[in-house]
């Protein structure tokens, strides 16, 4: 049997709005949802591997949904033929069961610790925590300061911006794309979630995997300011009114920007194809490059040059200072992981992973999914 593909999200993001939660969107559809509970280092990511593993082996596709602050940790499974979901329900994506018991479970991991030994590192858990939250704080002011910096930029070219002509590069490609298809009584499916997030690492991207099996990929270059995210939100409302379902992927640094829309049922992608998630043409017949930079006044930008170039200076200094204080949020927390890895009974984890193996296998056999 062939092993089954593995799709890779972000359902959160550390932006400049803070953490960005598009959770809601994360279960798409699934009608049985384990909701996992349980502080740092008790294996709520480890669960949900061993989970998603297991049905990729037995030719299931998964989707695997990770953790922003942490990019090797798991936020998320879903399965999608099975209409199964897990969910890690923990700080900062507190997650309540909206039908307990009819369509979410919870699992508490917490039942499988030693509190006695929790509780020797009461001081050391709790000074840990405070300044975890403090660091991540800090993380978003400097995020913040980056996005008043970042509209400063935008601002020296949208002062030299024809909008007509953009518009008119907009309509072109919304009649390429769905030209040919009426309007429909109702709006397409949307899913909101990042292809991308800002981590201790560094931004991870995964547009390339993503479309990779898209037959055709729209590129979209430019610079800030140019209406690149303007013309994916028109486009992507385009598509849905007539009536075809779209995947909205948000910029992981303004959640308000959107760096990306996928058209599964056209086998369709819009790309942001500039820094940091470039995304350059590879194939005269899959890909088409749109230059929003075409519809700035050159002369306006190399009136402007000077200040761009000092404007993207201070914005990287700002970027790099937050991920200083994502770095050091993440070494704490592996940290406070130790304390609880070493309460953990991860023996009779393994046990409960088993059983909700077996209670998914039952569920969707008795659903016909299987």
């Amino acid at each position: 049997m062939a092993k089954g593909n593995i799709s890779n999200y972000f359902p959160g993001g550390n932006t400049c709005q803070g953490f960005y939660s598009f959770y809601d969107y994360l279960p798409d559809g699934a009608e049985l949802i384990f909701v996992i509970k349980g502080g740092p280092g008790t294996g709520k990511s480890t669960f949900m591997k061993t989970i998603g593993q297991e049905f990729v082996e037995e030719g299931y596709d998964i989707e695997f949904h990770w953790c922003s602050s942490d990019s090797g940790s798991l936020d998320g499974l879903v399965i999608r033929d099975l209409k199964v979901a897990l969910l890690d329900g923990t700080a900062p994506h507190l997650i309540d069961p909206e039908y307990p018991g009819a369509v979410e479970e919870i699992i508490n991991l917490g039942r499988y610790w030693d509190r006695t030994i929790l509780e020797q590192y009461k001081e050391q858990i709790v000074t840990l925590n405070d300044v975890i939250w403090k660091l991540f704080d800090r993380a978003y002011a400097y995020l913040q300061e980056a996005k008043l910096i970042h509209d400063r930029w935008e601002d020296y070219y949208l002062e030299g911006m024809d909008f007509q002509q953009a518009n008119q590069k907009t309509e072109e490609l919304i009649d390429e794309i769905v030209g040919e298809w009426e309007l429909t009584d109702s709006l397409g499916k949307e899913r909101h979630l990042f292809a991308s997030a800002f981590t201790p690492s560094g931004v991870i991207d995964y547009f390339k995997e993503i479309t990779a099996d898209l037959e055709t990929r729209y590129i979209v270059k430019g610079r800030p300011g140019t209406g690149k995210s303007t013309m994916t939100k028109k486009v992507a409302k385009a598509i849905r009114e007539k009536g075809f379902a779209v995947n909205y992927f948000h910029c992981s640094f303004d959640p308000d920007s959107v760096d990306m829309i996928t058209v599964p049922e056209l086998s369709v992608a819009l790309v942001d194809g500039t820094a940091p998630h470039i995304v350059d043409p590879v194939s005269e017949t899959r890909d088409e490059a749109i230059d929003m930079l075409e519809c700035v006044d050159p002369q306006i930008v190399d009136l402007n040059r000077e200040q761009i170039e000092d404007t993207k200076k201070q914005y990287k200094k700002v970027i790099d200072d937050a991920t200083v204080q994502l770095r050091k949020a993440k070494k704490l927390h592996d940290e406070l992981e130790e304390y609880y890895i070493e309460a953990m009974d991860f023996s009779a984890i393994d046990k409960r992973c088993d059983k909700v193996i077996k209670r998914i296998k039952d569920w969707a056999d008795i659903k016909g999914y299987l």
